[in-house]
């Protein structure tokens, strides 16, 4: 588990609920009705501010939208986790998905009701009401998506299941579909899409990076039946039924959470999440611009380069013999680390006509590029080229406002567009009024600008790492050491290696030797990551148990002094 340098910082992931800001006189507030337990009421970290209506909802003033768009607050998010995907099943109903974190089990599928005025969220599935049986669909709930056959999926870590409108009793019409899908590893969440023959394309990620602790990706196992970093196809036997007996459409992709089936080319368009800390293995490398997501279109049988190559047919530095032309080249390189995880193209009619037929891209990521809405201009085949053009973006965290965490991308039956914040557990509505603008998309991202070179970061790293260490080890020469600064050289110096980065997930650098620094981060948190308990392991996968149990017992210790500072 240790690293060779231990360059390697550790982030965490938080999933928090909010406190509804109240709107006063505002017949739209959304109300929470529950039978969530008490924990989930955590207070917000994330508000915004708001002024005047947008489609009728509470208008964001803090976040910038291309003229004449403008963001209305649907939900405030009280008592969610981390919601994902939002569908609009009718005038009066939409569906919202939580994943309920990151440990197993803990998803919930809400329902909005529009009554007299108010949007009532209630909790439509959760593990209150569903029969063992069909848990796993509370197993990191995910997406939610209406099926050429009109029946509604909900996909999660371990299942895809089916809610069906026609039912009475929407809840009771749940049946799952395809179980038992792989659930290991850094990339579990499934997202699925349709072709007009009703195939179902599902993305399977990889469980690693870049193929660097396993013995089981694509990379050395070839087209396996439980191969990881594919897509897998489905095929249809009627009635919301799936062969399981699937087959691998395309090989050779990380993590793929945009999908979207193109009838006109018979091709699936797939947004890429690529890899993280490629720096860390070439150091002349700048790891904030390299390497970049990628847009891929897809034929049956492709086989994409990850990890093998990245870019448009780079070598990856773990792979210098590589010969990249053998595999397939993305084709658009969307920014590095935006993380793109949403694709919509739009039909409707409420936006200005140059979005018709056009792709929008929820960026997601935390750094630079991330926390936006993105469009692009489009070839003859309506496949999108160029630079990304923003229609909402200045995203940043600013006051008591988290960046912007945009996932799902769905559009409601007004022509508007419903946009799903995990990290800020808000539901949006970009609604467009042609009085306040033309609608054309801004371009104001600047790639290639993202901080220093990585060079200059790398020596400035160093040197201040190397201070850090001169001081920590006189601490531990000390009569008597700390319990955190123990905690320190037990653990999370000798654990930081191999933990997933996020660039799908806010979070803080754990430091080596900083034990003041990681003390003011991880004091509430720390040994709910070790054990694993409500939030991602660190390190991933776990530690041994008699390590873990020394560890655990240590930690423990300092919490009952009353957790006292390094």
């Amino acid at each position: 588990m240790k690293s060779v340098l231990c360059l390697i910082s550790l982030v965490l992931f938080f999933s928090t609920g909010c406190v509804a800001p109240q709107y006063k006189g505002d017949p739209f507030k959304s109300a929470y009705e529950s039978d969530i337990p008490a924990q989930r009421y955590i207070a917000s970290v994330s508000t915004y501010a708001t002024k005047g209506l947008c489609g009728g909802l509470p208008r964001v003033t803090s976040v910038k939208t291309a003229p004449g768009f403008c963001l209305g607050l649907l939900d405030d998010g009280a008592g969610l986790v981390k919601p994902r995907y939002a569908l609009q099943i009718d005038p009066n109903r939409i569906l919202i998905t939580d994943m309920g974190g990151w440990n197993p089990n803990r998803g919930i599928i809400y329902i909005l009701t529009l009554k007299e005025g108010r949007w009532l969220r209630t909790p439509l599935l959760s593990a209150k009401n569903i029969s063992a049986d069909k848990k796993c669909i509370l197993n990191r709930t995910q997406q939610v998506i209406q099926g050429p056959d009109k029946l509604i999926y909900v996909t999660s870590a371990e299942c895809v299941a089916t809610l069906d409108l026609s039912k009475p009793d929407l809840a009771s019409s749940l049946e799952i579909r395809i179980d038992r899908l792989p659930t290991d590893g850094l990339h579990a969440l499934k997202i699925i899409t349709f072709d007009a023959q009703a195939n179902m394309y599902m993305n399977v990620g990889s469980r690693s990076d870049n193929c660097e602790t396993e013995t089981s990706e694509i990379c050395q196992e070839p087209r396996a039946p439980e191969a990881r970093g594919v897509i897998r196809k489905y095929r249809p036997l009627g009635n919301g039924n799936y062969d399981s007996h699937y087959s691998i459409f395309a090989e050779g992709q990380r993590n793929s959470m945009g999908l979207h089936w193109d009838e006109k080319s018979q091709t699936l368009w797939a947004a890429e999440n690529a890899r993280d800390y490629i720096n860390r293995v070439d150091t002349r490398l700048n790891g904030q611009e390299k390497p970049s997501d990628e847009f891929n279109v897809i034929r049956e049988g492709a086989t994409l380069d990850w990890p093998y190559c990245y870019d448009a047919g780079i070598q990856s530095p773990e792979f210098p013999q590589a010969d990249c032309s053998q595999y397939q080249k993305p084709h658009l390189l969307f920014p590095a680390h935006s993380a793109p995880l949403g694709l919509l193209m739009y039909t409707g009619k409420l936006f200005p006509a140059w979005y018709q037929n056009r792709l929008l891209v929820s960026f997601h990521g935390y750094e630079a590029y991330g926390h936006r809405i993105v469009t692009y201009k489009r070839n003859n085949d309506l496949q999108p080229v160029g630079e990304p053009l923003s229609v909402v973006y200045d995203w940043d965290e600013r006051g008591t406002q988290k960046a912007g965490s945009p996932v799902g991308l769905t559009q409601a039956l007004d022509g508007s567009v419903l946009i799903v914040e995990d990290n800020s557990q808000k539901i949006l509505k970009l609604f467009y009024n042609a009085s306040e603008g033309n609608g054309t998309p801004v371009a104001e991202l600047k790639i290639g600008t993202a901080k220093k070179n990585d060079s200059d970061l790398q020596k400035e790293f160093l040197r201040a790492q190397t201070k850090r260490q001169e001081i920590f080890e006189q601490k531990l020469k000390a009569k008597e050491v700390s319990l955190f600064t123990q905690i320190q050289d037990k653990v999370l110096n000798k654990n930081c290696a191999v933990c997933h980065g996020g660039v799908n997930y806010p979070g803080v650098q754990i430091l080596m030797y900083d034990d003041i620094g990681n003390y003011k981060k991880l004091k509430e948190q720390l040994l709910a990551r070790i054990k694993g308990d409500g939030m991602p392991q660190m390190p991933p996968g776990g530690l041994p148990e008699s390590t873990k149990a020394e560890l655990v017992q240590l930690i423990e210790k300092w919490i009952a002094a009353g957790s006292p500072p390094p």
